[in-house]
Formats: structure tokens, sequence, C-alpha cells
């Protein structure tokens, strides 16, 4: 029994985070006895090729394993029923569900395949551990190995309540999902992953911290610590490292001969049970890819067959996924008899967003754009062999790796280039309330940047590459009084002056003209007079009494104070502004930068 009156300070570390993870009882098979409850009580493989992939435990309890040869596994279990799981649809469509239903918890969740989660229900521990009294918290589920000694930094309360929220994951998984599940509670990931198995199935582990090293020297191979892979294995074992217990006894510095130093330190942290990597928030995956594998293929009509079959099922995660691919990467392992293990080779390309067409919402491609793809696939393929020597493949695959986010309505990227523009066409800031907001049209130079959209949704799918020229026309859009607050906000209305505009910016050339006509003593004088009486109006509160009858008060009032107090000196004196006609004295005098430049064109 644990008793709260024996504490022990385990060093320095605390153990301040509570992790949870979550594995789903023989995946597969539960998928498929979910959808024919039947099967729910025969023993049940699923069969990938010539492999058996997972079974129920009605089939292990005849001795029946994971990767085991379908002939051996009928032998093993004659009434074995087989299920063909090579398409992965229905199982990734009940991963998807698995996950989100993780996330209403409001936890960071890291998915590790299809049928395992990571949760960090750190904060939500500690939530719970304001609500109740920590004398009433007890353990749900097993305990490895349970400890009488407390550790002073509270985290076998925390596991506690750990393994409470654990337990009402998992049963809501059952009642909502149909799943049964195991768990593994703990202060790290390495621990919640590698307890976690230790009372399947539909059962769930705790494990402390100070029972850390002692659980990993239960592990026969190296292998078996996650993220030691086989490369690195096979190091250890050269040197005579083929335990965990080996690993925990052999020095730090032997292990730095043999691995860069950083290296060394991680290996020796896993072999203790330390690991402080974080829960990462999964997203959506960065590459959406399928494969296929068999005895051989040696010819490439063959190949050519078994990509088309590949991209027909990759098509549809892509719908599903609703991102826009961008790049394409073919993948090939060779069988070569110099080596003893095949290895793989992958070539990969740019592709065009315009394959894609979006209809009613939902991600196509049309019969051509399949071709254009089957044709980048091949001409990969051509890459990665050398068709005029015999070659051996043992597998082919397929991958979409780079994508980018659909973005409709007044979160697309043309909205947001419109809202963002600052410059205003001062002559043409009307305020046309009455009017309802139109949607924006857009022309592309570049074909390859064009998509075929649904018009109903708006939708703009900006090329991966820049066009050499994109020509934006927007039309007017309507501005409420809130919108106006600030000059960033105002929209843009069009960049090119109309009609009526410039009938406006003639009649102030004219009347600039004939005000040049009228003699004067001292023209400078007066413009110096004009600036200083415009600069009083605007300290003296900015009015827009004297605006010209084209000019929208509210807009104006708008503008930053320098932009008034410029445009006031211009309308005031027109031709300190620089809109008399140049003569050809003048013609090659640079002129003055003038705010007026930006909005009305020289002639």
């Amino acid at each position: 029994m644990e008793s709260s009156s024996s504490t022990c300070n385990y060093g320095d570390n605390e153990h301040p985070r509570s992790i949870i993870h979550i594995d789903i009882d023989c995946f597969y098979a539960q998928v498929e006895m979910l959808r024919n409850p039947e099967l729910r009580t025969v023993p049940l493989g699923i069969q990938q090729k010539n492999i058996i992939v997972t079974s129920n435990y009605e089939a292990r309890n005849y001795g029946v394993q994971k990767c085991m040869l379908v002939s051996d596994a009928l032998k093993t279990c004659p009434n074995l029923k087989l299920v063909n799981g090579e398409d992965l649809h229905d199982y990734r469509a009940a991963s998807n569900k698995i996950f989100e239903l993780l996330q209403t918890w409001k936890c960071p969740v890291e998915k590790l395949g299809m049928d395992e989660n990571f949760i960090d229900v750190t904060k939500l521990v500690e939530e719970k551990l304001k609500c109740v009294h920590i004398e009433s918290v007890t353990h749900s589920g097993h305990i490895y190995n349970e400890s009488g000694i407390e550790c002073l930094c509270g985290c076998h309360t925390r596991l506690k309540v750990a393994s409470q929220l654990a337990n009402e994951i998992r049963q809501k998984i059952y009642d909502e999902l149909g799943f049964t599940t195991c768990a593994g509670i703990a202060h790290n990931k390495l621990l919640a992953k590698l307890v976690c198995p230790l009372h399947k199935p539909n059962n769930q582990t705790t494990i402390c911290p100070e029972h850390a090293t002692e659980f990993m020297s239960t592990l026969q191979s190296v292998r078996f610590i996650p993220s030691i892979g086989l490369k690195t294995t096979e190091t250890l074992i050269s040197h005579k490292i083929i335990s965990v217990t080996d690993l925990q006894q052999v020095p730090l510095d032997i292990l730095k001969k043999h691995f860069s130093s950083d290296m060394a330190v991680r290996l020796k942290n896993l072999s203790l049970g330390e690991d402080n990597t974080p829960v990462k928030q999964t997203g959506k995956p960065q590459s959406i890819g399928l494969e296929d594998s068999f005895k051989t293929v040696s010819v490439k009509s063959e190949v050519e067959d078994k990509f088309c079959a590949l991209l027909q099922r990759l098509l549809i995660l892509v719908r599903e996924d609703g991102r826009i691919p961008v790049s394409l990467r073919v993948t090939l392992r060779k069988k070569d008899a110099k080596r003893l293990s095949s290895h793989r080779e992958s070539r990969q390309c740019q592709i065009s967003p315009s394959i894609f067409i979006i209809t009613n919402g939902s991600l196509t491609v049309t019969n051509v754009g399949q071709q254009k793809l089957m044709t980048i696939i091949m001409r990969l393929f051509n890459k990665l062999i050398d068709l005029s020597k015999p070659f051996h493949l043992t597998l082919v695959g397929l991958a979409f790796t780079k994508f980018q986010e659909r973005m409709t309505g007044r979160s697309s990227i043309v909205n947001y280039l419109m809202n963002d523009i600052s410059v205003q066409s001062v002559l043409n800031l009307q305020n046309d309330c009455d009017t309802s907001a139109s949607s924006m049209d857009y022309s592309a130079a570049s074909p390859s940047s064009s998509t075929t959209t649904d018009l109903s949704d708006a939708e703009v799918e900006p090329s991966p590459k820049k066009p050499k020229k994109v020509t934006w026309i927007a039309k007017r859009r309507c501005l409420s009084k809130e919108e106006v607050a600030s000059p960033s906000k105002l929209k843009v209305g069009e960049l090119r002056l109309n009609s009526k505009e410039l009938e406006k910016v003639s009649e102030l050339r004219l009347n600039s003209r004939d005000r040049s006509l009228t003699p004067r003593a001292s023209p400078a004088k007066d413009n110096l007079s004009d600036a200083s009486d415009t600069m009083k109006d605007i300290a003296e509160g900015g009015n827009c009494d004297d605006c010209p009858s084209y000019v929208d008060k509210e807009v104006f009032n708008a503008l930053p104070d320098e932009m008034q107090q410029e445009l006031k000196v211009m309308w005031k004196n027109p031709t300190s502004s620089g809109m008399t006609r140049s003569s050809p004295r003048t013609m090659n005098k640079a002129k003055p930068n003038t705010l007026l430049k930006y909005f009305v064109p020289h002639k």
C-alpha cells in the first residue's frame, strides 16, 4: 500500500508532465468486426498480399501472429476467416474519428500511426486537482510495481488523476465509436508507450518515475526502444551492446566514440527511461502516399498499371484531405542480388495545381488531368530506371508531398492583398453605402496559375510559382462608417481613374492654368502664405470646409494629418503641386515628389 507519510526525493529531477498513450486493440480487425458483427465470434485475420498484418484475439488464441504467412496461419488455424485489408480507406476514416474524439479534451494530441495516439493531459490534471481532495484520489487500472514511497514533486498524485482521465477517454471511445483500447500512463512519452501493452486488451497500466530504470532493463533488445532504428541497433550490437541493460551499463565515453555527443547522451537517457520530447499537436500530414509491394516486376507496362491503380486510390485520399498537391514523388524498391536487402530510390517534381479542379467544393481531377499525372509519373520512373538494362522491382510508391491550402471568400489571398493595399485614389473615395459589396474579379496572365473553381465559392488557388505578370482588377467595394475608422482599413477602389475622374483632373488643370495667367506680385510668397494657412487649419481641427465638392469629407477626415495637409495645400494652390502643363523648358527638369503624382497620371 502507498503511504503518503513516506517521501523520497529522486535527485533534482521533477516529473511535472502527465502523458497518456492510447492504443486501439487489433485495430484493423476491430474495424472489420464493427462493420460486420458476425466476425466478432470467429478467428479473424486481416490479409495484405500473402501476409497476416493483424488478427483478432480469437485468432491469436490459436497461435496466429502478426506478419505470419497466410499459408502458415491457415495451418495453425484452419477455420481462420480472412478479410482483405489492402484498401486502407475505412481504416483511415476510423483513425480520423478517434483522433477527432481525443481532441475534444482540449489537450495536445499526437498521432502515431493509425491506431496510436499520445495525449498530454498535464494542464487538465492540474485543473482536476484544484477541485478534488488529494487523499481521495486513487489509481484506475493496473500499476507497474506499486511503490510505498511518495515522490516529493507530487507526480504520484498527478499520475493517479491521469489514470482516471485515461479510463474516461477509453470509455468514451468505446461508447461513441465501439473500439476497445489499452492505455499507458507515465510522466513521459517513452514510458507511456512501452507500458501500454502490458495488460492488453481493453485495460491500462500506470508506471511511476522511480521504476523507470527497472522497467527498461526488462527489455531484451535495444531495438525495442522507440526511436532506435535498424542502423543504430546494428552499430550497438557490433559493439556487443545487445540488451537495454547493456546500454545502461556501458560508459557514456564509449558511446561517444561511436556516435555523436548528443546521440550518445540521447541513447543513455532512453535506456534509463528518460525522455523529454513533447507531445506535438498533429495537424494535417505533410505527405499523402500509397505503396504496393510484390515479388518482382520487370516489365514497364506492368509498372505503369500498378502506378495507375495507386493514382486512382491516392486521388480519393487527396479529395478527402481537401488540400491541393503541388509536388509528386515516385518511389521504387529495386531487387539487387549484390545486396542482402532491397533498397529504395525516389524522385519528385513540382506539379501544376491547375490539374486539380474544385467542383461544388470538392477536389477532382479530370481524365486529362490524370493523363498528365501519369505522364509525370512515368517520366520520373524513366529517370530512376535504365530501360536499356533488365530491372526487377519489388515495390512501387506514389505520394503527394507538398500542398497548398484552399482559401475561400474573405480568407482568400486575393481578398487579403486587396484589403492590405493602403494606396487610395483620393478622387474616387466615394462612400456608396447604398450599394451592396460585390465580389472581386481577377485575371491571371499565367495559364499555369488558373484553376477552375465553383463561382459560388469564389475560391482562389494561387500558383506555387509567381507569374511574370498578374493584373488584378478590383470592383468598387462599399465602405461603411465603421470600415473607415482608420486609413489602413480603407478598401481599395479602382486603381485606374475613370472618365469622370479624368474630367475632374482636367478641371483642376484648367483652373490652375487660369490662376497662373492671373498676375501676382509674388507667387512664391503666396504659396508660402497658403501653405501656412493650411497648416493652421489642420492644427485647429483638421476640418474640410474648403474641400472640393467631389471629395467625401468623412473619408478625408480618416486620412493621416500629413496627407490631409498636403491635399489642402494642393487644393488651395494647384500651381504648387506641379499640375500645370509642362513647358519645353521645364520638360526635362525633375518633378517634385508630391502625393498627387501617385493618383493622377502626368501626360
